[in-house]
């Protein structure tokens, strides 16, 4: 195997150039010369074959397309170099440090509190920050190392992006109270084909409630698309249409206080579980480890049931 010869020390200095946007501010950061830092950074371009940074004295160091994804690389390495010097130095089990979390926004609400607060409560050396956004931001932020772990669907799942399944369950029906169907325990979506549909807009949720109404053998005809939750469920609750939703609170009722009903679907329909996913090609650090056996305990042994014990799901 033909390694690169690269070293730790060019790698600390690369990060350092892409987080202080110039070779000035990188070498302040490092506190060496800030030529130590040019030479580094052309003995790395050098060792991969490939222009890393773009250097102007008027703009400063930019990183090159390239550049950003050896930046991903090289945050694990460094990461997993200084857990290893804890290692040495007999600090193997300590889980501490401060551990960005992505999140599918439309999800969120459902995975990060709990997982946030009992992790943070069974660890309390470690905080944890988050970032959340549709599934291509939040996968993109995982291979550009601006978060470490991630809850997502397991749709269109990048190259690179490796997963861990925490649980599964079907779509629901939302339907207002006062709808013809409210005392139906199942419902067939052929049976609603002709009422106006909410979808809730976030990628990639049009592609996952298409492949659901085609599996039914219904065309979805969206007349209403909300970008979020919440608001996808306020439309229902006000009678605009009937909606689709994996997940599903243990409230029953809308921002205003309108009752939502929710009824499985009675068609055989895909399901899209969710999972914890993280840039593969080496491990995980050891707190983003001890977070996903965590999430894993905390979701996965209850199924689709809330954290909280309660009626409802996660």
């Amino acid at each position: 195997m033909n390694l690169p010869n690269v070293t730790v020390r060019q790698l600390e200095y690369l990060i350092a150039v892409a987080e202080a946007g110039s070779l000035t501010g990188a070498a302040a950061r490092c506190h060496v010369s800030q030529s130590a830092i040019s030479l580094a950074l052309s003995e790395l371009e050098s060792a991969l074959d490939l222009r890393l940074v773009v250097r102007s004295p008027r703009r400063g160091a930019a990183l090159t397309a390239a550049g950003t994804q050896v930046l991903a690389d090289a945050r694990r390495v460094v990461s997993a170099m200084g857990e290893l010097g804890a290692e040495a130095r007999g600090l193997s089990q300590t889980v501490s440090g401060v551990l960005t979390v992505g999140c599918y926004a439309p999800i969120a609400p459902f995975h990060l509190p709990a997982a946030i607060a009992t992790f943070e409560r069974e660890h309390p050396s470690v905080s944890v920050r988050f970032v959340e956004g549709s599934l291509p931001e939040i996968q993109e932020d995982l291979l550009a190392g601006r978060c470490e772990i991630a809850f997502l669907y397991d749709q269109d799942v990048l190259p690179g992006i490796a997963v861990r399944t925490l649980y599964d369950q079907a779509p629901k029906v939302l339907l207002p109270a006062g709808h013809r169907f409210r005392r139906r325990r199942a419902i067939s979506l052929r049976e609603l084909a002709g009422d106006p549909f909410v979808l809730l807009d976030v990628p990639p949720s049009e592609r996952y409630f298409r492949s659901v109404f085609a599996a039914a053998g219904v065309d979805m005809v969206v007349t209403h698309r909300a970008r979020s939750f919440e608001l996808a469920r306020s439309l229902v609750a006000r009678g605009i249409g009937y909606s689709m939703t994996v997940q599903q609170p243990v409230v029953s009722s809308s921002y205003e206080g309108l009752e939502v009903l929710a009824l499985p679907v009675r068609d055989a329909v895909p399901t899209t579980p969710v999972v914890l996913g993280w840039a593969g090609g080496g491990p995980l650090t050891r707190t983003a480890q001890a977070f996903a056996e965590h999430c894993t305990t905390l979701f996965s042994a209850q199924g689709a049931h809330h954290v909280t014990g309660r009626a409802g799901t996660v």
